[in-house]
């Protein structure tokens, strides 16, 4: 995605893709078992080169520091906004990385015996490229058949339960890989609806765990993942019980992390809402929030949720009360429920459009996460 230098220019739906880049991805899925077979001729140079350890040392030290620099330039693709000095350089710069990738696999290449290409006569070797293409169509056949299929909702409720939930990478407070507790936490609420925050898929920073699929999986919900891994945000997902009809992904402008909110239409009990799930970058932009108001306006059934970054005593949450309703104020209107809970500070938040009822606001704060969890009952 080319983003523009100019704040005007947003809010940025996202370009779709052109066709020669689903036919490069498909290219590149099928000849993936390469990888593999350069890796068997390369073990092969090795051994015929009979090199000492001091030889074997430095190479694989050498290996070592390629792969160290690699994961580090990974992680700056995504972090860069936290990095003085050198992170900037990576903003955007998500192919390159990757680019730096391919071009060493190549290097190996160079130093193979063009006769040591040949496969003939060695049954085990031959057998390799069957065995690999075997997996790949396991592993594909795999995904498909445990990919989920929501049963059919009931169309005819009054009712919807929304939950809007930051969770840290699938990280629980402490930095430890929590899907279960995350899970757990999510299903004791029995929401219809969940925005969910900071769920990187697919990225080195995230051992490449695809979070979304994970909790769509288990949930057995429909999901749309917004923003692509490749435009460097932490990623924002809608999981749904209904079906999620005409999702997109639009950009905010920023001058830090890239920031992008998803827009889908859930239509129940006869009535179609609209569904905006966001996270809003450091201090929650007021530019950036002037765009999501932008989507919003002229549209009815709102559901506005997420992490956005500003706190209710700001200019941003002003300007947001002019447009929609703040879910938590139309149960408590005090601020405070009757557990004593008084989010002051709150900056997980639900914001819906005026005329509609909401039934229960909860947040829950639990060491699943490094956010409490935010649910809203409405009924119309």
């Amino acid at each position: 995605v080319r983003f523009p230098v100019d704040p005007g220019a947003y809010p940025l739906s996202e370009p779709q893709p052109p066709a020669w880049a689903g036919i490069s991805l498909a290219v590149m899925l099928i000849l993936s078992p390469l990888i593999l077979l350069d890796f068997l001729f390369f073990v092969r140079e090795t051994l015929k080169l009979r090199l000492t350890l001091r030889s074997l040392g430095v190479g694989f030290t050498l290996a070592a520091l390629f792969i160290l620099v690699m994961i580090f330039a990974q992680v700056f693709t995504t972090v860069y906004d936290y990095i003085p000095v050198v992170g900037p350089a990576f903003r955007d710069k998500f192919w390159a990385v990757f680019l730096a990738d391919g071009l060493a696999l190549l290097l190996p290449l160079a130093l193979v015996d063009r006769r040591a290409l040949g496969l003939r006569g060695e049954a085990a070797s031959a057998a390799l490229p069957l065995i690999v293409s075997a997996a790949g169509i396991v592993a594909l056949a795999g995904a498909v058949l445990t990919s989920p299929r929501p049963a059919p909702a009931p169309s005819q409720g009054r009712s919807l339960r929304l939950l809007t939930y930051n969770v840290q990478q699938g990280y629980s407070e402490s930095g430890l890989r929590n899907f279960e507790g995350q899970l757990e936490l999510i299903g004791s609420v029995k929401p219809d609806l969940i925005g969910l925050q900071e769920t990187d898929t697919n990225r080195i920073a995230g051992g490449n765990n695809d979070l979304v699929r994970y909790f769509a999986d288990r949930l057995n919900f429909y999901s749309y993942y917004g923003p692509k891994t490749v435009v460097g945000t932490f990623g924002i997902a809608l999981l749904s019980r209904y079906p999620i009809q005409n999702p997109r992904t639009f950009y905010m402008y920023s001058a830090g992390e890239q920031t992008a909110t998803i827009h889908a239409q859930i239509a129940v009990g006869g009535v179609t809402f609209n569904v905006f799930v966001t996270h809003l970058g450091n201090g929650g932009p007021i530019v950036q929030q002037q765009a999501i108001l932008k989507e919003v306006a002229g549209k009815e059934n709102v559901l506005l949720m997420g992490d956005f970054n500003f706190r209710p005593d700001t200019e941003q949450y002003r300007l947001t009360r002019q447009v929609l309703e703040d879910a938590w104020l139309l149960k408590w209107p005090s601020g405070v429920d009757d557990q004593g809970v008084n989010p002051a500070d709150r900056i997980d938040q639900v914001f819906v459009s005026p005329g509609i009822n909401v039934n229960e606001a909860r947040f829950i704060y639990s060491p699943a996460s490094d956010h409490p969890a935010l649910w809203v009952e409405i009924t119309w």
